[in-house]
């Protein structure tokens, strides 16, 4: 018996044709606690295939990044939102039954309880259970048999145990039913390697797809963290600070994305934040911070590993361009200081078009300013919503850089691990 990595294992699995059928269910947690049972719902939802998590109560921004680091990347494969609503029926669409996790007077063991298909879970507080009013308007309410001597489920734990019983109930209940092992010899989505395309122009993602932007960022922070002794002021280390501008930085991201935020806004703002969450209203430190994140960063070099490698490998054999949603003058620096500038014919940088992957038009700009068409070329990325999703839409090839081998949802024309597998495709 040889160990499988989960990633391995189900990605050789196709969804059963049950389960294809079945209604997605939903999560709904009233007034949670803590961000780790938060994060921890909004993973096992994605895991269940859900189709989305209600937090009920007032969204609090200070929990937001501890939810978003619990979750990981399921934080983007499912929606998740929060509601001050306490009419559960304004929350649950038509058709689909309540079903709360609680021990109550009238509850039944969920082992001995039909569940329906079409489902909302409904979970209360760890500290209060779910409120009568909401309790009421139920259609069932099961409990989880405890025989050991503490008797209380964490939340995140009943869910877990309510979700993956409905799925059995719903396999059980329909005979015939293709086993899990079940790998039908289908067409993969993802093409193993071109066979007959031949591309003259290949366009890279930066950060995160040849620049290892974490790597640096983490430097980065041990240095203004040393410089401005944020220890003495509650820090309690450098990577932990780090862990808490992380997400909230990528929140600011998406909404300068989606053009939302300015470029001043997200500088000003993304050690605010941060700060913030260790009780610390200091804008001036905030600014300090900022000015010198954003001339640190871009001049510690740190590259994905095989960077120099491919693009000597490609150099020789096709025009390389690069598409880019930084800031000009950052991605610029990187270029000069790392050694990459000379493989690069030509940058595409968000600022200088007026637009930000993936909308097309910036791949349309970086297309005419290459002297390419779509057809005869390739664009290469990390991230499926912003390097793929936008180069598909442009009519260009897409190579979607995925390290981490995340089960990410949407089509892309290849798929590799490590950038040295690009080499075996073109």
């Amino acid at each position: 018996m040889t160990y499988l990595k989960s990633n391995d294992l189900f990605g050789q699995l196709t969804p059963e044709t049950l389960y294809r059928r079945l209604p997605r269910p939903i999560v709904i947690a009233d007034h949670l606690l803590t961000p780790d049972n938060m994060g921890a719902l909004i993973r096992l939802a994605d895991n269940i295939g859900a189709t989305e998590v209600c937090f009920l109560g007032k969204e609090d921004e200070h929990r937001l990044g501890k939810v978003r680091r619990a979750a990981a990347s399921s934080r983007d494969n499912i929606h998740w939102y929060f509601s001050e609503e306490t009419d559960l029926r304004k929350i649950v669409p038509e058709g689909k039954k309540i079903v709360a996790i609680e021990t109550a007077d009238n509850a039944t063991c969920i082992y001995d309880t039909p569940l329906p298909e079409d489902v909302a879970f409904v979970v209360g507080s760890e500290s209060h259970g779910l409120n009568e009013d909401l309790l009421a308007q139920c259609d069932t309410v099961v409990y989880i048999p405890v025989p050991g001597p503490t008797r209380s489920l964490n939340v995140s734990h009943a869910a877990a145990v309510a979700l993956f019983e409905w799925q059995r109930q719903m396999r059980s209940r329909t005979r015939g039913y293709e086993s899990c092992d079940t790998r039908p010899d289908i067409p993969s989505p993802v093409a193993p390697r071109p066979v007959s395309k031949t591309y003259k122009h290949i366009f890279f993602d930066l950060d995160r797809t040849l620049w290892d932007f974490d790597a640096a960022a983490e430097v980065a922070f041990e240095r203004i963290y040393d410089k401005y002794n944020l220890k003495k002021l509650g820090i309690p280390s450098a990577h932990e600070f780090h862990e808490v501008y992380h997400p909230l930085n990528e929140r600011l991201w998406e909404l300068y994305r989606a053009d939302k935020i300015t470029k001043d806004y997200l500088n000003r703002t993304r050690f605010v934040l941060p700060l913030e969450h260790y009780g610390i209203h200091d804008t001036n430190l905030a600014d300090h911070l900022s000015e010198d994140y954003v001339y640190w960063s871009p001049r510690i070099v740190r590259l994905v590993p095989g960077t120099k490698e491919l693009l000597e490998y490609l150099k020789p054999k096709y025009h390389l361009h690069l598409i880019t949603n930084g800031f000009q003058e950052v991605q610029h620096t990187k270029l000069s200081g790392s050694g990459l500038e000379p493989y690069f014919e030509t940058l595409t940088v968000s600022e200088e078009v007026g637009v930000k992957k993936p909308n097309p038009e910036i791949f349309y700009y970086a297309l005419r300013k290459a002297h390419a068409t779509a057809e005869e070329s390739l664009m290469i990325g990390d991230e499926m919503a912003v390097d793929i999703d936008g180069a598909r839409a442009a009519g260009i090839d897409q190579l979607f850089f995925n390290p981490n081998k995340e089960l990410v949802e949407g089509g892309r024309t290849y798929e590799v691990h490590e950038l040295l597998e690009v080499m075996e495709l073109v």
